[in-house]
């Protein structure tokens, strides 16, 4: 659990280091700065007080309020009329973790080839080509070629003997990474539409209380953006829990079942990144799906981001 949760603070980071907002040499216009700001102050300004009008003085009862709100629109997003939109989701899913497989399947990296038994030659040859191919670039780039045409095609050749050996590698084990993806099908779904949704009560009172969204006195009918960071840290964290501790049993058991997977494969299965991309492609979909409902205010670059990753 703590791998996985460190996985998932990983993946963001990474994200966080993709998103560029404005470009530095990027001029503005300082008249309509200004414009925009006074805009921008007139609606906050109406905002406020509408939001004054609705908003309950007890905080208890905005407690209340907003994990009855998010308990029914979970039950709403996880009921049986939206299957076929969760199945889309764990296709993403599916996507995510083949292509942390190949990644697995096709590198050596953070692995001693010495200590490993290659089961064929193509992933020995692999193995080797990887292990040694930065210095054979290295090298093709300080020869002298008499012409560098050559050189291009020196360097291209390589880059096509690492591909073609990946590629056999990979066409040998893609019978075992479709049942694999078949398995994380079958139990995310009866996670999402049993397991997850039987505990909607408890989970949106440990989420809204933990988070302390009724604190200061805020609305009771949604979420605002500035309190989103705090939000989601505490569903996140909580719904992990709950992926783990449901997951395990059942899919150990369906994999066990399997019979014939290698024993690559079913070490594998237990990389806490999978569960991270778990998390972060559900956890994203719930996010939008409240933001759609009017119920969650998501951050700008929080929406482009969500756009991004489709």
């Amino acid at each position: 659990m703590k791998l996985a949760k460190t996985a998932m603070r990983l993946r963001d980071e990474q994200l966080r280091a993709r998103i560029v907002y404005v470009e530095p040499q990027n001029e503005t216009n300082a008249e309509l700065d200004a414009i925009t700001a006074r805009v921008v102050a007139q609606l906050q300004e109406l905002q406020q007080a509408g939001m004054g009008a609705r908003t309950p003085s007890d905080p208890q009862k905005v407690e209340i309020q907003l994990i009855r709100a998010l308990r029914e629109l979970l039950e709403k997003m996880l009921s049986a009329r939206r299957e076929h939109f969760l199945r889309h989701k764990i296709e993403l899913v599916q996507r995510r973790i083949a292509n942390l497989y190949f990644s697995s399947e096709i590198t050596t990296t953070g692995g001693d080839p010495f200590t490993s038994t290659f089961h064929h030659a193509d992933e020995a040859l692999l193995a080797a080509l990887q292990r040694h191919s930065a210095g054979i670039r290295a090298d093709l780039e300080r020869f002298h070629f008499s012409d560098e045409t050559s050189r291009m095609i020196a360097l291209s050749r390589l880059q096509r003997m690492e591909k073609k050996l990946a590629s056999d590698v990979l066409a040998r084990t893609r019978p075992e990474l479709e049942r694999l993806l078949v398995t994380y099908r079958d139990v995310l779904l009866v996670f999402l539409m049993r397991d997850f949704r039987e505990t909607l009560g408890e989970f949106a009172w440990e989420v809204v209380q933990q988070s302390q969204l009724a604190r200061g006195h805020q609305l009771s009918y949604k979420i605002l953006a500035s309190q989103f960071p705090r939000f989601r840290e505490v569903f996140e964290s909580k719904f992990m829990d709950r992926l783990l501790s449901n997951l395990q049993a059942p899919l150990a058991q369906r994999i066990e079942e399997e019979g014939s997977l290698r024993e690559e494969t079913v070490r594998f299965a237990a990389d806490p990144r999978i569960y991270a991309e778990i998390c972060a492609v559900m956890c994203n979909a719930i996010y939008d799906y409240l933001h759609g409902e009017g119920f969650l205010d998501l951050p700008v670059q929080w929406q482009q981001q969500l756009y991004d990753e489709e």
